[in-house]
């Protein structure tokens, strides 16, 4: 029955050349899918064949030409005669390949493929088009119009001389400069714009950054400083320079080399002193000394420890020392705020004072025969001492009270003093009354003043006043001026007999 239907389709189709009575085919010309007629086959459904078909299987179009191929399972029905494909086993072309001189995929351009396109068709006049190296573009670089020079913007020119289509170097990104065309019209020359804050000097930048053009403070006329530049590269910033050291006060000084602006001391409210200039151009005022203090003395005839006022030269008692004094001298040490005392005579030894009780604590036996004057030297941070019998000049440990041979000044120091002023060891001499200078490294004295006789005396210097004070055995009050080359000045007479003094500053009475 099947052959029956199939043949009668058949003829019915015209797809045969002769058929029989009995309606069967004798020949035929049938698709390329074959189907199996034959008894044998038990299904309903169409057979499978497993031809490879090329070209487009949904058209039977087997033109082998074509670029991609599609290899597939098809299906025929042997009814409607039509063939099914299964593409989901085929392959596609490969990604296109930037590079391989051929037109893949979107490529604008490859290589020498530049898909017919010339610079002429680009609006151009002449030259060499190219290919911009990712194939997605023409470069059109080398390219050229013939009206490139006339002035003015034509075709593809970016800029043709002085016409730039209000393009500026702002424009183009730059902070300033100037803008100019390419020989070519087809690009600008930013060769003459300049962006600020690259540390690198560049057209109409006075500087940029740490990019001074080799200017300085002192090439701008400034003595010193750190020169700087604009924000906005237009010029140089002075305001880190500064005129210190030019000897002249100006804006933000206090003072300029020596000239001090007529400040001492006592202007500034420092009590008494030399103000200095430091190199930044600031006072000094380290020399500085408040006028308070008070001295203090030792009265022989009863061991009385004894304030001393320089201004009223009214005498406060302290208390008796609790040991015997002779001769003996005091030294302030400023840095340790501790009162020294050689007693002289009666010991031979080395001794704190306490400035409320007046009670002496031994420090050691130093053993030198009349050792009378005594100062503390804050340049050395040492004790010195000077003897009359023999003549000497010693160091004396304030640990121990041991006293080292330094030199011999030749001469009797009955007292001794540390100018601060002038970083100078004064002595006087007991009986002759003259001052000299020690040397603290040898001893050799130098000569101040010689104004006459004076009593085994005590001497010490007022920083605040800069004066020398003396008082002796015979109850007499003296000054020296080292301004006026030491010249004495009877302050007081009649006073008890007193020896050894020392200035105390802050000292109240």
């Amino acid at each position: 029955m099947r052959r029956k239907i199939w043949a009668s389709f058949v003829c019915a189709s015209g797809l045969v050349l002769a058929c029989s009575d009995d309606g069967t085919a004798e020949s035929a010309t049938l698709p390329t899918s074959t189907t199996d007629t034959s008894e044998t086959s038990t299904t309903e459904a169409p057979t499978t064949g497993v031809p490879t078909t090329t070209g487009d299987p949904t058209d039977g179009d087997s033109d082998t030409s074509d670029s991609t191929t599609t290899t597939g399972t098809t299906t025929g029905d042997p009814i409607t005669g039509t063939t099914d494909v299964d593409t989901t086993t085929g392959t596609t072309g490969p990604d296109p390949i930037c590079g391989n001189a051929a037109l893949d995929g979107d490529e604008a351009c490859d290589g020498t493929e530049l898909g017919g396109a010339t610079c002429e068709s680009q609006g151009f006049d002449g030259g060499t088009l190219a290919c911009q190296a990712d194939c997605t573009a023409l470069d059109v670089s080398g390219c050229t119009m013939v009206t490139c020079g006339n002035g003015g913007i034509d075709g593809q020119e970016a800029c043709d001389g002085a016409d730039l289509g209000d393009e500026t170097c702002v424009s183009q990104g730059f902070e300033g400069g100037t803008l100019a065309c390419a020989a070519n019209c087809m690009e600008f020359d930013t060769s003459q714009c300049a962006t600020c804050g690259n540390d690198a000097l560049e057209v109409d930048e006075v500087c940029d950054g740490t990019a001074l053009g080799g200017e300085t403070c002192e090439t701008q006329g400034f003595a010193g400083g750190q020169l700087a530049c604009q924000a906005d590269c237009s010029g140089l910033d002075t305001t880190g320079c500064t005129t210190c050291g030019d000897g002249d006060i100006d804006a933000g000084e206090q003072c300029d080399g020596p000239d001090l602006g007529g400040a001492t001391c006592q202007s500034l409210g420092l009590g008494n002193g030399d103000v200095t200039c430091t190199a930044s151009c600031q006072f000094d005022t380290s020399a500085c000394v408040p006028s308070e203090g008070l001295f203090v003395t030792v009265r022989a005839d009863d061991n009385m420890l004894r304030k001393l006022d320089p201004d009223t030269l009214v005498f406060t008692d302290i208390a008796p020392l609790s040991v015997d004094f002779d001769f003996g001298d005091l030294a302030w040490d400023e840095a340790d705020q501790i009162l020294y005392m050689i007693d002289g005579r009666p010991a031979e030894s080395l001794w704190t004072v306490d400035l409320v009780t007046a009670g002496a604590t031994l420090v050691g036996v130093h053993g030198i025969e009349d050792l009378f004057g005594l100062a503390w030297d804050p340049t050395t941070g040492k004790l010195h001492a000077g003897a009359r019998t023999p003549y000497g000049f010693y160091e004396v440990n304030q640990a121990t009270g041991a006293a080292t041979w330094i030199g011999n000044p030749n001469l009797y120091i009955d007292g001794l003093t540390y100018d601060s002023k002038r970083d100078e060891l004064i002595a006087i001499a007991g009986g002759e009354g003259s001052l000299f200078k020690i040397d603290r490294l040898t001893g050799a004295p130098t000569v101040l003043s010689n104004n006459g006789f004076i009593n085994d005396a005590g001497l010490a210097y007022h920083p605040g006043k800069d004066l020398f004070y003396a008082i002796d055995w015979s109850g007499n009050l003296y000054t020296f001026d080292p301004n006026n080359n030491y010249q004495r000045t009877q302050l007081a007479a009649d006073l008890d007999p007193h020896d050894g003094m020392e200035f105390i500053p802050g000292l109240a009475p």
